[in-house]
């Protein structure tokens, strides 16, 4: 049996601990990735929803799109001639990492009957 030099007792030890911390802080970096990817899929959603119900004139479906934005949200709505555009933006953050914006965008047409109302 080989006796471990007096220098190295407990190296496998402090290796096992950095790594561990190590995965852990990409693990908690990589779930926090995909929940901001999740968080524009919500904002382009919205951004959709909010467009095709304002182009269409209806304040009160588009209200009701606007609450399922997240948290902490802007809402952008520009009223073109002939579109609406709708932006959703919101900062996320990890503690110090950050923030990141995250914003989803939509144009709609507006519909015949808005068209120079």
């Amino acid at each position: 049996m080989v006796q471990p030099r007096q220098g190295q007792r407990g190296m496998v030890t402090a290796e096992l601990a950095v790594g561990l911390v190590t995965a852990a802080m990409a693990l908690v970096i990589a779930c926090w990735v995909v929940n901001l990817v999740v968080v524009q899929t919500t904002c382009g959603d919205v951004a959709a929803q909010m467009a095709r119900q304002l182009a269409r004139d209806d304040d009160k479906a588009a209200a009701q799109a606007r609450q399922r934005a997240p948290e902490g949200a802007r809402v952008t709505i520009e009223k073109g001639s002939s579109t609406v555009t709708v932006t959703v933006a919101v900062e996320q953050r990890l503690g110090e990492l950050g923030p990141v914006q995250v914003q989803g965008r939509a144009v709609a047409d507006l519909e015949e009957g808005d068209r120079g109302a």
